[in-house]
C-alpha cells in the first residue's frame, strides 16, 4: 500500500455546536498526539450553513469528497463523541468503533428525565471506519433525510444490498449531552423523525439503493475554509473547517416539520 492509502481522513458533521467543537478538537488531537502507533491523519469540520434543516448524511458525503484524494480510508465521526480507548488505525471493510458510551443518551438534557437506547451491537452511527473505495461503490449516504435521523439507518442498507461484510472494533468514548431532534422531550418521535422514517420506507420499498441518491446526487458550494481554533501546536495544518452550502432542496413536509419546531 502507498501511504495515501494508509492515511485516515476524519470527517465531523457540524452545525450550532459550539461548546462540543471546544470540547472535541482538543480532546481529539491530544488523544491521536499520544498513540503508541501514530496515525497519519487530517480532520475537516464540515459546516453547513443556517437556513435549511441540517443534512448530516449530506454533510458527511461533502467531508468525504475533500478529502478522497489524499486519503485510503475515512472515519465519519458525530461531534458529541470524545475517544477514550479506541482503535482508529486502518480498516478494510466499514467498521463501527463506537461500542461503549452511547448505550442511553437523554432526550432533552435539564427539561426531561427520559432516555434512548442504542443497540451499539448494529449501529452503523457514531463514528464509524469505511474504506474509500467501498464508501465509493455504495455512492455514499443518501442525501434525502433533513432535518434528523435515518441516515445511519439507509447507509447499513446500503451495504448489506452490496453483500459487503462489516466488521466491529470495541471502543470506549465519552458522550457529550444534547437535545435529541428525533424525539419530543416525553420520548415519543419528533415531527420531523416522523417525516423521515416515511422517506426511509418509501426509498427502499423496491429493497435497492435508490438511483442518483448520494455521493452521484450531491450538490454544494464552499462558502470559506478556516484552521480550527484548539487542535494541538504540532497538528498545525490537520485540522479545518470548511462551510458550505447544500445547493439541494428538501421534500415540503421536511421543510415543513424544521420550521414548526
Amino acid at each position: 500500500m502507498t501511504t495515501t492509502d494508509r492515511r485516515l481522513h476524519i470527517v465531523v458533521p457540524y452545525r450550532d455546536r459550539a461548546a462540543h467543537l471546544r470540547d472535541f478538537v482538543p480532546r481529539v488531537g491530544a488523544y491521536f498526539a499520544t498513540l503508541a502507533d501514530p496515525i497519519d491523519y487530517r480532520v475537516t469540520i464540515v459546516e453547513q450553513e443556517a437556513g435549511l434543516p441540517f443534512n448530516r448524511g449530506a454533510i458527511k458525503n461533502v467531508g468525504f469528497l475533500l478529502g478522497e484524494a489524499e486519503s485510503g480510508y475515512t472515519c465519519l465521526h458525530d461531534i458529541d463523541y470524545l475517544p477514550i480507548d479506541a482503535d482508529y488505525s486502518w480498516v478494510d471493510r466499514p467498521t463501527p468503533i463506537l461500542s461503549f458510551g452511547a448505550e442511553q443518551r437523554p432526550v432533552a438534557p435539564g427539561r426531561s428525565d427520559q432516555t434512548v437506547t442504542t443497540d451499539l451491537e448494529s449501529t452503523m452511527g457514531g463514528v464509524l471506519l469505511m474504506p474509500n473505495d467501498v464508501f465509493r461503490r455504495i455512492d455514499g449516504y443518501s442525501n434525502a433525510y433533513w432535518g434528523w435521523g435515518y441516515e445511519d439507518f439507509d447507509l447499513s442498507l446500503r451495504i448489506r444490498s452490496r453483500r459487503i461484510p462489516t466488521a466491529r472494533r470495541p471502543g470506549r468514548f465519552e458522550p457529550l449531552d444534547h437535545d435529541n431532534e428525533g424525539f419530543n422531550p416525553d420520548a415519543s418521535a419528533s415531527p420531523i423523525s416522523r417525516v423521515n422514517k416515511r422517506v426511509f420506507q418509501a426509498n427502499w420499498a423496491g429493497g435497492t439503493i435508490p438511483e442518483e441518491d448520494g455521493l452521484s446526487s450531491l450538490s454544494f458550494d464552499i462558502l470559506d475554509r478556516r484552521p480550527c481554533d484548539g487542535a494541538p501546536p504540532d497538528a498545525t495544518g490537520r485540522w479545518e473547517i470548511v462551510r458550505v452550502r447544500l445547493t439541494m432542496a428538501p421534500l415540503p413536509g421536511q421543510l415543513a416539520a424544521f420550521k414548526a419546531r
